[in-house]
């Protein structure tokens, strides 16, 4: 009977080698059922990853749940209204259609930059992107209103718009993970 030492280490290395990529893909499969939000809101009910070093603060005014600003910026907010059910016989779209008749009415000097249908989620949302001015200052807006089991979350981001590219990857990022 002959012993071959290199066959015989060839297998231990290969199941050595298959034996590790099951354990890095049984622990990633297991952060991704264990990763929790790291901002829970308990009396509206959602969850989200905020913008990292960002300030939260709560009960502000009655209409808003939560607001997020940068510590080094006062004139830039992330804020989340507090929901409010959608009535029988009315759709996300009924939202829609008020935001841009809000605007018409305001006789402000607006633009819209987008604006359209997208999920969050697997939720149904709408976004609209707009700038205007504000004392002087051109503003941007983003405002997506998230339909979850018949009630309406309004996300609303704001900041001057000379500055408003440093902060939006992370806007986005923020918006994509409300639960």
């Amino acid at each position: 009977m002959t012993f071959s030492y290199a066959g015989s280490m060839k297998k231990v290395l290969s199941i050595l080698g298959l034996s590790l990529l099951c354990i890095f893909l049984l622990a990633g499969c297991t952060q991704q059922h264990t990763a929790s939000r790291s901002y829970t809101n308990n009396v509206y009910g959602f969850s989200l990853d905020p913008p990292s070093g960002w300030q939260q603060i709560e009960n502000e005014e009655q209409n808003i749940a939560v607001r997020f600003t940068p510590g080094n910026s006062t004139n830039v907010s992330l804020i989340f209204a507090a929901p409010f059910p959608l009535s029988e016989g009315r759709a996300i779209s009924t939202f829609a259609d008020q935001t841009e008749e809000n605007l018409l009415e305001s006789g402000e000097n607006y633009s819209i930059v987008n604006r359209d249908w997208r999920s969050i989620s697997q939720l149904q949302a709408y976004e609209i992107v707009y700038t205007h001015d504000q004392n002087g200052t051109i503003e941007y807006v983003k405002q997506v209103t998230v339909l979850r089991t018949r009630t309406v979350f309004l996300i609303s981001y704001t900041a001057p718009d000379s500055i408003t590219a440093q902060y939006l990857t992370e806007i986005d990022r923020c918006i994509e993970t409300f639960m």
